[in-house]
């Protein structure tokens, strides 16, 4: 059985990919450079039905100008709105975000998109499909050993931070 931490670390990370999804499928660059998502209304009714627990991020992105921060912003109060006082406590939620397990499991995911953008290009795939590809590739010997490498890593790097600050 999953600990409390795993169990809100795999709800937060899922909310960051299910944004990321967003962005790869919907983002329209418009007039003067500016990035938006744009979500047709078919895709919106889509999302209430097969992504309910996801809509209100949905709803809060749709025809929003995007970039780095915006992202970040909207997923921290999706998360606030959504997952604090719901079964995870904002003490928790803090923890996750602090993690090195939560910052592996971003930069696992960022790894996944980039090796599989052509093939996630050629033809629109839910973000159950996107899940269900990502999770069979966490299951590689080579990328179990990625993780393991990144863990220790960022670890040190946490380590390094904690002592440098004393």
């Amino acid at each position: 059985m999953a600990s409390e931490f795993d169990e809100a670390l795999s709800r937060i990370a899922q909310v960051v990919m299910f944004e990321n999804w967003l962005r790869f499928y919907f983002i329209s660059e418009e007039e003067g450079g500016k990035l938006l998502i744009r979500l047709p209304e078919k895709a919106m009714k889509k999302l209430r039905t097969c992504y309910a627990a996801f809509y209100g991020l949905a709803e809060s992105l749709n025809n929003r100008e995007i970039d780095h921060q915006t992202s970040i912003n909207e997923v921290c109060l999706f998360v606030a709105a959504e997952i604090d006082g719901k079964g995870v406590s904002e003490q928790l939620i803090g923890q996750v975000f602090d993690s090195v397990e939560f910052q592996t499991e971003l930069q696992l995911f960022s790894a996944w998109v980039q090796a599989h953008e052509e093939k996630l290009e050629d033809a629109f795939m839910e973000f159950t499909d996107w899940l269900a590809r990502y999770a069979v590739w966490k299951q590689d010997e080579k990328v179990e050993a990625y993780r393991k490498h990144l863990l220790s890593h960022m670890a040190g790097m946490d380590q390094e931070a904690s002592t440098a600050s004393h």
